[in-house]
């Protein structure tokens, strides 16, 4: 089962949730060095390793949480490509109900996938003949408008559901990390209500194994210079979002090691991963199958999270919950292939409890 699952997912899920493009080895004149990991230290047992956020954020989330009773949150949640609204119900059922039997959470409010069908996706093939795409310089507002346009039909949703003064917070998977950063840094150059509105009700931003930094050693620029333009955009920093009271929070499993000679298929898919991203593959390579460590992390203030396990199993935690079907384009809505309960992801029984405390 194991082994037929993870060639589904080499199959689809690498291809599909970490870029754009196919294999185009892009030479790159700016330079946006590597970024190394470096992890807290922590006790052997803990299966969550916390960097947390810069002084500043730290001590004003402390204080408020000293003096008001619980903050009511809402949810938007930016998808991983391929991935639909359904795919993370039972994500939105977990989150909810650990709001309600854990106090020191915030109270969850209405929770929102941005309405994307996976046939929205296709409207990145107009950029595949351009001068841009082939020298790995895509311009973000006019690639992702459409996914802009998404995220704006879910804040909308939101604050007709709690009204203007609802708190947002924006949880990004995979490539929606970055897209939801994107937003938050003006980049969607939009000037409608709702973008300005969240401009001011945004609290924290969460991102779940997305990709920040496209490192000068990677072999291929999979984004076709989308990540470059963001790292490189002064206001989608981390201290730039905490400068206007946006929380980060980056978390990335560490469960996940790289050999293309391995026996066990998922190492074999988590080489093919890496590799290509990092320019790079030895022992200290590690991360969710699909996404390095290396990449997974901002600046501070941002916190990091790295999450070694699943706490309730002990199971290694992955990049994904489901395998998309971008083949599926009579029904872009349909549900993606569930994976089983014994290949805990992100949004997984144990796991969402590491992170979603910090949805503030």
């Amino acid at each position: 089962m194991r082994t037929s699952v993870y060639f589904i997912s080499l199959a689809t899920v690498f291809p599909a949730i970490i870029g754009f493009s196919p294999l185009v080895k892009t030479d790159r004149s700016q330079h946006h060095g590597h970024r190394t990991v470096v992890a807290a230290t922590s006790e052997p047992t803990i299966t969550a390793t916390v960097t947390p956020l810069g002084s500043n954020v730290d001590s004003t989330l402390q204080s408020d949480d000293l003096t008001k009773q619980r903050r009511r949150v809402s949810v938007l949640l930016c998808p991983a490509q391929f991935c639909v609204p359904d795919d993370y119900s039972d994500f939105f059922d977990r989150l909810s109900l650990l709001s309600q039997t854990d106090p020191s959470m915030a109270e969850i409010g209405t929770c929102r996938v941005a309405p994307l069908p996976r046939t929205e996706w296709i409207k990145v093939a107009k950029q595949l003949p351009t001068t841009e795409f082939f020298e790995a310089r895509l311009n973000v507002p006019k690639t992702l408008d459409w996914y802009f346009q998404a995220i704006e039909k879910g804040l909308a949703e939101i604050f007709a559901q709690e009204g203007p003064d609802a708190n947002i917070c924006f949880v990004g998977h995979s490539i929606g990390g970055w897209v939801a950063r994107a937003y938050l840094g003006g980049m969607s150059e939009s000037s409608s209500s709702v973008t300005r509105l969240v401009q001011q009700r945004c609290t924290s931003l969460i991102t779940l194994g997305t990709p920040h930094v496209a490192p000068e050693t990677a072999l291929v620029d999979q984004t076709r210079g989308l990540i470059r333009s963001i790292d490189s955009r002064p206001e989608c920093s981390s201290p730039a979002l905490a400068d206007r009271g946006i929380a980060v929070t980056c978390v990335c499993s560490s469960s996940m090691k790289a050999n293309f000679f391995s026996v066990d298929v998922e190492d074999i898919v988590a080489a093919s991963s890496y590799l290509p991203l990092l320019g790079r593959l030895d022992e200290s390579v590690r991360g969710d199958g699909i996404v390095p460590l290396d990449l997974a992390f901002l600046e501070e203030p941002a916190r990091r999270v790295i999450i070694d396990q699943c706490p309730l199993t002990n199971e290694k935690v992955r990049h994904s919950h489901v395998v998309p079907t971008p083949w599926n384009l009579w029904d872009g809505y349909a549900s993606s292939i569930q994976l089983p309960s014994s290949f805990p992801s992100y949004t997984s029984d144990g796991v969402v409890s590491m992170w979603a405390k910090y949805i503030i």
